[in-house]
């Protein structure tokens, strides 16, 4: 098996995570070939296949499919572009049936169109990027349903460029890595439950502070005749309970896709 040089995946890295024309340009032009995590095509895959691609390399650390490049008879990789840029919405559409809703969210395509460019190749050409992102704490991702080229309920990587099932060690390495996120999808709760939390966590600090003279002079006195014990927290229950509060707030906010500002 040959083995892509370093730059080749220091190339592919760049551009995962700094999508721009330039970057794409040179993925192009230095010819990097398929890598585990980068897949090439003509065209846009029947739909179950594209889902098949979605799933295994969301198993395997995320990735790209570069869309409009042909393979050559010697394995070399052609930038032939795209006659037409398709509907972005209506690819999301054709695979939704067969990924599970997180991922879904994991998805994005990307238009790049090539008016003019040093390299003459792309020059005038158009073309398609879908990127898959990598969020270990869901899983291993499971196909919900059964298409052309896909089966539900079975679990996909990435193999040298191929997407196929995962083996009996390979679903083990999954499900390790979830562990190792510490995530754990029981313990995932309602909106209603996380509201009613935060209810009780406001209860536990009164509204209202009663002056109590008496009790001021009690407490007064009582320090006079005692010491401060070296085992009682430094935080105080009440500062605890403000910042379970603030944390509340923040994953409720996150329930809801409320922008954190």
């Amino acid at each position: 098996m040959t083995r892509k040089p370093k730059t080749y995946h220091e190339d592919f890295a760049r551009f995962f995570e700094n999508p721009t024309r330039e970057h794409l340009r040179q993925i192009f032009q230095r010819n990097i070939g398929e890598l585990r995590n980068c897949d090439f095509k003509e065209n846009w895959p029947e739909k179950s296949s594209l889902a098949k691609h979605v799933l295994a390399m969301a198993n395997s650390g995320g990735g790209t499919i570069i869309v409009g490049v042909s393979e050559n008879e010697d394995n070399t990789l052609e930038p032939v572009g795209l006659e037409i840029l398709k509907d972005k919405s209506k690819i999301i559409k054709d695979i939704e049936k067969y990924l599970p809703e997180f991922l879904l969210e994991q998805v994005d395509i990307v238009d790049f169109s090539y008016n003019s460019s040093e390299y003459e190749k792309i020059q005038g050409k158009k073309f398609q990027v879908l990127f898959v992102s990598y969020d270990p704490s869901h899983l291993p991702f499971l196909a919900k349903s059964d298409g052309k080229n896909i089966k539900s309920n079975r679990v996909y990587v990435r193999k040298e460029g191929l997407s196929d099932e995962a083996t009996h060690e390979e679903l083990q390495q999954l499900i390790n890595k979830r562990i190792e996120t510490g995530y754990s999808s029981s313990r995932e709760i309602s909106l209603e439950e996380h509201l009613n939390q935060l209810k009780v966590l406001y209860k536990q600090i009164p509204q209202l502070k009663q002056r109590n003279i008496a009790g001021v002079l009690t407490a007064s006195l009582a320090n006079i005749f005692s010491e401060l014990n070296p085992k009682y927290p430094e935080e105080t229950f009440e500062d605890f309970i403000l910042k379970l509060i603030d944390l509340k707030k923040i994953r409720i906010m996150k329930e809801l896709d409320v922008e954190i500002v």
